[in-house]
C-alpha cells in the first residue's frame, strides 16, 4: 500500500485532472472498474470452469485410479466459492425508522417542497435514524448501475441542531445526489470495492489476484475518491440553488461543529459514567438534544482550525473550506440563531420523543458488552487508587497515578494539589502536564491551563492531539477574552503541523513508544515461570509501551519464539496472556503473526527475559 503522502499527491492531481475534463475522467474511471470487475470474472471462470472440467472429464472417463486429483479440485473449488461469494452482495434498506404512510406530515410536505424545486423523482422510503448526518441512499434492484430504490436518510440528532431552512438545504443536497444519478454509477464502483475487498479478507484470493489488487486498490480508490468528492459539490450547488448558498454554507458549518462538540464532549462525558454504574444510562437521545440546543441555541464563531484542515486522501468528502469556498461563502461565516427558536425536530411532531426513546434503547443494548468491560476496568482503577492512597510516601509514577486516578474517581478532591505535587516529583511526565492543564482549563484558570498544555506538547509530541482538544474544547465556553482566544488560535496553528498523519502515526507509533519491559527480578521469575510449563515456548522478548493516559496501565507486548504450528499458536496464545501476570495490559505475537512488529519488540526488549532450558 502506497504511503499516505504519495496517495495525497495522487488525489490531488486526479483531482486537477477531473476539473479540466469531467467527461474523460469518468471514463477512465469506468474502464478501471470494467477491469476490476473483468479480472474477479476471469478468476471465477478460470477457477469453477476448471472444476466444472475435471468433474466432466471424469464423468465421461471414469474415475482416476489416483486419489490425488481431488485435491486440486477442492483447492480450485474453494477460490471458485470464496469469489463468487465476494461478487453476491446483498443490500438491505438502511438502518433506522422508516416512515409508515401518514406519519409527521409536515417533514413529509417539506421533503416534497424540495423535491419538486430540485427536480428529482420521489423517494421509495423516508427514514430516520440516530446520526447527525443526512443521506442518499441506493438499493440496488439489479447488477448494473440501473435499477435502483432510492430512500432519504436523515438523522434525529440533525434535526435537533438545524432549523428548518438548513435543514432544507440539507435536504436538497441530498436530492441532489439522486436528481444527478450520482448513487447509480457510485453504487456499481462501491460493489466492485466490496467485493474485492472479501475476496482478499477470505484468504482465498491466491498470489495472482493479491498481486494485482495491491497494485489496483490504490489507483482505484483514488479515481473513486475524486468522483465522490465532485459529487458533493454537484449536490452543494444544488443546495445552494434551492435554499440559497448562506444557508447552505450555515448548515454546513453547524453539523460540523456538533459533529465536533459529540465527539469531544458529549461521548467522553456519556462514558465517564461507566465509572460508578455498572450498566449503560437511560434516555442517552434526549440528553443528546438537550445538549445540543443548549451548545447550539444561539451564534458561534467558526475556530480557525476547523478551516485550515487538509483532506485525508480516504476522505469521500471535501472539507468544509474547500466546499464553504465552492459555495462562494464567507469562510469564517458564523451560524445565524434558529428563527423562533424552533428547530427543524419539531417537523416530526409527537414521533420525535418516540424516536428519542427508541434510539435510547437501542443504543443502550448495543453498549452493554462494552459498558460492562468499562465498568470492570474502572473497579480495578478504584482498587489501585484505593492501593496507592494507603501509601504515606509516593515515588514519581505513583503520584502520577495517584493524581490522575483521584482526578477521575474522587470528585471532591484537591485535584490541582495532587498534579502540582506529581508533577514535582515527576516533571518530564507530559502526559500528566497535559492533564493538569485540562484540569486548569476547566476549573477557569485559562492562562495557567494554556502555559501548562503548551509545555506537554512541546515535550512529548505523543500528547499534542489531546493537548488540541482540549484547546478546541474550551474555544466557545471559557474564551469571551480576545486576547485568550487569539493565544488559543496560536498554540493551535503552532502545533497542529506537528501532528502526523493518521497513517503515519500508525506506521511509526510502534517504534516511538516501545521501552525496555522494566520488570525487576520477581516480575522476570515469575514470567519465566508461566512460560516453563510450555514446551513449544523457545525463547521470549518483552517490550513496554507506554499507555495513552497517565492514569491508565502499562501495555506490554510479548514476542515468542514459538515451534509449534500456527494452528496450535492461535489455540494457545489468547490463554497464555491471562497466565502471565505482568504489571499491566498484555498481547502476544509470534514472528509468524507479524514480523515487522516483531523485529521492533526484539530492538526494544534488547535481551531475552525467558530462554527454555535442556530438559532432564
Amino acid at each position: 500500500m502506497a504511503s499516505i503522502h504519495a496517495r495525497r499527491r495522487l488525489v490531488e492531481r486526479l483531482e486537477a485532472q477531473a476539473a479540466r475534463s469531467p467527461g474523460r475522467y469518468r471514463f477512465k474511471l469506468l474502464l478501471l472498474a470494467c477491469l476490476g470487475y473483468a479480472v474477479l470474472l476471469a478468476a471465477l471462470l478460470l477457477t469453477l470452469g476448471t472444476v466444472a472440467f475435471l468433474l466432466l472429464h471424469m464423468l465421461v472417463h471414469g474415475l482416476p485410479e489416483d486419489p490425488e486429483v481431488v485435491i486440486p479440485i477442492l483447492a480450485l473449488g474453494t477460490l471458485g466459492a470464496v469469489i463468487l461469494r465476494g461478487l453476491w452482495i446483498r443490500f438491505v434498506p438502511p438502518e433506522g425508522h422508516l416512515l409508515e404512510p401518514g406519519q409527521a406530515p409536515s417533514l413529509r410536505q417539506e421533503i416534497e417542497r424540495v423535491r419538486a424545486a430540485v427536480g428529482a423523482r420521489e423517494v421509495d422510503g423516508i427514514v430516520i435514524d440516530a446520526s447527525l448526518n443526512a443521506a442518499a441512499a441506493y438499493l440496488p434492484a439489479g447488477l448494473g448501475p440501473w435499477s435502483t430504490r432510492q430512500f432519504l436518510v436523515i438523522g434525529l440528532p440533525l434535526m435537533q441542531v438545524l432549523d428548518r431552512d438548513e435543514l432544507a438545504s440539507v435536504i436538497a443536497h441530498e436530492f441532489g445526489h439522486f436528481h444527478g444519478g450520482h448513487g447509480r454509477f457510485g453504487g456499481w464502483i462501491y460493489r466492485l470495492r466490496s467485493s474485492w475487498q472479501r475476496v482478499l479478507l477470505a484468504g482465498g484470493g491466491g498470489t495472482l489476484l493479491f498481486l494485482f489488487f495491491r497494485w489496483y486498490a490504490p489507483y482505484f480508490d483514488a479515481y473513486s475518491r475524486v468522483l465522490a468528492r465532485g459529487q458533493e459539490y454537484a449536490a452543494d450547488a444544488v443546495a445552494a440553488r434551492v435554499q440559497g448558498a448562506a444557508t447552505a454554507g450555515r448548515a454546513l458549518v453547524r453539523i460540523s461543529l456538533a459533529g465536533s462538540w459529540m465527539r469531544r464532549d458529549f461521548w467522553p462525558q456519556v462514558h465517564a459514567a461507566a465509572r460508578v454504574q455498572a450498566w449503560p444510562p437511560v434516555q442517552v437521545q434526549q440528553r443528546l438534544a438537550s445538549g445540543l440546543r443548549e451548545a447550539f441555541a444561539g451564534e458561534a464563531q467558526v475556530p480557525p482550525w476547523i478551516l485550515q484542515q487538509r483532506p485525508h486522501p480516504d476522505d469521500t468528502h471535501p472539507t468544509l473550506r474547500h466546499r464553504l469556498d465552492a459555495l462562494q461563502v464567507e469562510a469564517s461565516i458564523a451560524p445565524a440563531p434558529p428563527p423562533r427558536g424552533a428547530p427543524s425536530v419539531q417537523l416530526l411532531g409527537g414521533l420525535a420523543d418516540e424516536l428519542e426513546a427508541r434510539f435510547s434503547e437501542e443504543w443502550r443494548e448495543a453498549a452493554k458488552p462494552s459498558w460492562q468491560s468499562l465498568h470492570q476496568q474502572a473497579q480495578e482503577a478504584e482498587r489501585t487508587l484505593q492501593a496507592l492512597e494507603s501509601l504515606s510516601r509516593h515515588g514519581p509514577a505513583e503520584a502520577v497515578r495517584l493524581a490522575c486516578l483521584s482526578e477521575d474517581h474522587r470528585p471532591g478532591a484537591d485535584h490541582a494539589a495532587l498534579y502540582r505535587e506529581a508533577l514535582a516529583l515527576a516533571p518530564g511526565d507530559a502526559r500528566c502536564r497535559q492533564r493538569f492543564g485540562r484540569l486548569l482549563l476547566a476549573q477557569g484558570n485559562t492562562a495557567e491551563g494554556l502555559d501548562e498544555l503548551e509545555r506537554a506538547m512541546a515535550q512529548d509530541p505523543s500528547v499534542i492531539a489531546m493537548g488540541l482538544e482540549t484547546i478546541e474544547g474550551m474555544w466557545s465556553k471559557a474564551l469571551g477574552d480576545p486576547a485568550l482566544r487569539q493565544r488559543a488560535s496560536a498554540l493551535h496553528a503552532r502545533f497542529a503541523p506537528l501532528l502526523p498523519d493518521p497513517e503515519d502515526a500508525e506506521a511509526t507509533a510502534a517504534v516511538q513508544a516501545l521501552r525496555p519491559h522494566g520488570l525487576d527480578a520477581a516480575q522476570r521469575q515469575r514470567f519465566g515461570a508461566a512460560l516453563s510449563h510450555h514446551d513449544r515456548i523457545k525463547t521470549a522478548w518483552v517490550a513496554r509501551q507506554p499507555p495513552a493516559d497517565a492514569a491508565a496501565d502499562a501495555q506490554f507486548i510479548v514476542l515468542l519464539e514459538w515451534t509449534g504450528s500456527l494452528a496450535s499458536a492461535r489455540a494457545t496464545l489468547p490463554r497464555l496472556a491471562a497466565q502471565l501476570a505482568l504489571p499491566g495490559a498484555c498481547s502476544v505475537i509470534t514472528a509468524h503473526s507479524d514480523r515487522a512488529l516483531a523485529g521492533r519488540v526484539r530492538e526494544a526488549a534488547g535481551e531475552p527475559v525467558y530462554r527454555r532450558g535442556p530438559r532432564r
